[in-house]
């Protein structure tokens, strides 16, 4: 008896060990495979809700910009808006995704562009309107842009509308309130260029919500007709006028949370009936396996592949090409690597917009797509480049077919909204195994051979050579070199004169860096500031030179020499700066230097960068009392509207119109039309270059102001300068 009863009890005791392993182990594995999917799920609809919102902000703020440009123009109009509707039609036509432009002077809309279908807004009063008065207010006060939305237009439709105040002579003691400027984008407009509609039609649910600006409440602009479910994503659109979010959802498959019962069950009769329960466990996880696997697979295909051209991303590239150079070796088969690119795509994005750029990387993906072998593989690797991979070719002559054929079919005309628009291609070629056989060094290898086919002009195709490699290893070295230079102070400044054509005296000088070398001896500025800006190091180098200019009138003053107006040379990255403005007014403060002393050149083309952000910030500098010069006038492309509204002091004559002022008659028309030109605007004019007297003697008579050139002096040391070296001649 004590014997069976001892066995009794163990028995239970293992039943009960085995029962509740079983079942801990059947209750774990379900509720980690379901979490898998869940996270992948997640993982999927953070990718959609990030490639919406990305399509959403760069349009909304395009359309919210152009309510600021169309304030911007009114200031500079001061007030008058006869401009109105051609500007506005120029505006819509250049940004798009814009229904309607508005002016509301005293925030009564006045002006419309289109005017037909909403002559019924005309007289509306955005100031007064209740539900609009708080944030019209609050935007006055501020100074800021605001938005509204989504709202129903007295003239029909649903829209978001941005609107930028207007204020008369800003910043001065006179600034007055004028009225808004308004851009209506329509809902309907804004979602058609998303995918937010057809993938509501797939079962998912999305909304569109904004805060307000005065209450912070939130606002719905849009949503579809399903409520969100409890797995959503969630992005932010980070507009002008505030933050916008984006939230994207879908609920899983209604037999997810039957599969988890099941589990639980299955786990349950597995622990109770040992032999059924071990086949049950095992077919469980098989099943929800699959589906963890249909779900990556997926989420896989997303991951690898181009959402724009659905091509095969850099992704895939790096996964999958090592395996096929492994294959190709291993059977001793030839192959390449073409690196491409479209020339100058920026331009396109930049002045005709990312929808049409969007549509011309759709249209070359395809036709790359039609060129390519059955070994062949075609790439998106980002922005506007692309990597064709030649699996299998016998000689450098079928590359270089190949090559032919993808310049001639980027070369066909796209023609897309009744427009025509010409596109060109640079590709670098990387054979393998001879220029490599591992995919860094075959893409590091093709990007070079890349850009020496740009350098040769562009439009053409290059193959990779081991000069390039010398070549890249030298300008790294001169890389290294320029910042080294910054630390052991190699630079010093030199003096150009610049003298009055009338009196023959000396006025200023052009502040001109040169680089004592250890190795190479004195280095002129076009040496090595392209290699500046193109590290940019030109911030720092900038900086420098500024410095050292400023520093060098306050010794001038303090060894109580004659003052001289002393111009020094920015460029286009440090107009972009955004510490500029401060950095020039600490230094003047620091070496006690009055602003009007020193003078700042710019080049047309840096101006053309970015002309609105050039015009405020060369404002401010003469506001301060410094001296503006556009350096090299007539190289450019900027037009006599834009030289009006420039605050300019004066203009320098490039040295190309100088040298042969004496020979060539159209030079002489050309100087003699810019200085007129620039005296009617009231601004003093500087040649360049000038050589001989009889330049001189001409361009005096055309009324040129200044001069500069080696007729007088080079640009010389401070102590040359200082010393009196250059010498103005009074020979006849």
């Amino acid at each position: 008896m004590k014997k069976a009863e001892f066995k009794q009890p163990s028995a239970l005791f293992f039943s009960l060990i085995a029962f509740f392993a079983i079942a801990s182990f059947g209750a774990y594995w379900t509720q980690s495979t379901n979490k898998s999917i869940i996270n992948q799920h997640q993982s999927l609809l953070s990718g959609l809700s990030r490639t919406q919102a990305s399509v959403l902000e760069r349009r909304l703020s395009a359309a919210f910009t152009s309510a600021q440009i169309l304030a911007y123009e009114v200031e500079q109009n001061g007030g008058d808006g006869e401009w109105f509707p051609n500007y506005a039609h120029k505006l819509i036509d250049s940004i798009g995704g814009i229904a309607n432009l508005q002016l509301a002077p005293d925030g009564i809309i006045s002006d419309i562009y289109p005017i037909e279908g909403n002559e019924s807004a005309i007289g509306f009063n955005i100031i007064s309107t209740p539900g609009f008065e708080k944030e019209a207010m609050l935007s006055i006060q501020n100074h800021r842009m605001f938005v509204i939305g989504p709202v129903a237009l007295v003239q029909g439709g649903v829209a978001v509308i941005s609107r930028a105040p207007i204020f008369l002579n800003k910043g001065t003691q006179r600034e007055l309130f004028w009225g808004f400027a308004s851009a209506v984008i329509y809902l309907d407009d804004l979602l058609e260029a998303t995918q937010l509609k057809r993938l509501e039609s797939e079962g998912y649910q999305y909304n569109l919500s904004r805060k307000h600006a005065a209450t912070k409440d939130t606002i719905t602009l849009s949503s579809s007709l399903a409520p969100l479910s409890d797995i959503q994503a969630s992005t932010e659109l980070v507009l002008p006028v505030g933050t916008w979010t984006l939230k994207i959802s879908k609920a899983l498959d209604k037999d997810l949370d039957q599969r988890r019962v099941t589990g639980y069950a299955v786990s349950l009769i597995v622990s109770l009936l040992l032999a059924i329960a071990l086949y049950a466990i095992l077919i469980q996880p098989l099943k929800l396996r699959t589906l963890v696997k249909e779900k990556t697979a997926e989420l896989q295909d997303l991951a690898n592949k181009d959402p724009l051209t659905g091509l095969p991303n850099r992704r895939f590239l790096q996964n999958n090409l090592p395996n096929v150079l492994q294959h190709n070796q291993k059977h001793k088969r030839t192959s390449a690597f073409i690196y491409f690119d479209l020339d100058n795509f920026k331009r396109i994005n930049d002045t005709i917009g990312h929808d049409v750029g969007d549509q011309v990387l759709i249209i070359v993906g395809e036709r790359l797509t039609k060129l390519k072998g059955q070994s062949d593989l075609v790439a998106r690797l980002g922005g506007d480049e692309f990597g064709i991979f030649l699996g299998e070719v016998s000689s450098e002559h079928q590359i270089e077919e190949h090559a032919n054929r993808i310049l001639q079919s980027i070369r066909a005309p796209i023609k897309m909204d009744n427009r025509e628009y010409l596109l060109s291609t640079s590709l670098g070629i990387a054979k393998i195994p001879e220029h490599g056989d591992d995919l860094v060094s075959i893409m590091q290898n093709a990007d070079m051979a890349l850009y020496q086919a740009k350098l040769l002009g562009k439009n053409q195709f290059s193959f990779y050579s081991e000069n390039m490699k010398v070549n890249t290893h030298n300008l790294m070295k001169a890389e290294n070199d320029l910042s080294l230079a910054l630390l052991r102070n190699e630079f010093e400044m030199y003096y150009q004169p610049q003298f009055d054509l009338h009196t023959n005296h000396i006025l200023g000088a052009e502040a001109l860096i040169r680089w004592n070398h250890p190795e190479k001896g004195l280095i002129f500025p076009n040496d090595f500031i392209p290699l500046a800006e193109s590290t940019g190091k030109i911030i720092e180098l900038g900086y420098w030179i500024l410095e050292n200019s400023i520093a060098y009138i306050a010794k001038r003053r303090i060894e109580k020499r004659a003052d001289i107006l002393l111009h020094i040379n920015l460029a286009s990255r440090q107009l972009s700066d955004p510490h500029l403005v401060v950095l020039v007014q600490d230094l003047l403060e620091k070496y006690q230097v009055p602003a009007h002393l020193i003078g700042f050149e710019i080049t047309e083309t840096s101006i053309l960068e970015d002309v609105h952000l050039t015009r405020k910030l060369l404002q401010t500098f003469k506001n301060m009392g410094i001296c503006i010069a556009i350096d090299d006038f007539g190289t450019g492309y900027s037009s006599l509207s834009q030289l009006k509204n420039l605050p300019v002091n004066l203009l320098k004559i490039d040295r190309s119109f100088v040298m042969d002022l004496e020979s060539d008659p159209d030079d002489r028309k050309i100087v003699e039309a810019i200085i007129a030109m620039a005296h009617k605007l009231n601004i003093k004019v500087l040649a360049e270059g000038i050589e001989t007297r009889e330049q001189w003697k001409m361009l005096a008579n055309f009324q040129c102001d200044y001069g500069q050139g080696y007729y007088v002096s080079k640009a010389v040391t401070m102590d040359e300068f200082n010393n009196g070296k250059p010498i103005v001649h009074n020979d006849s």
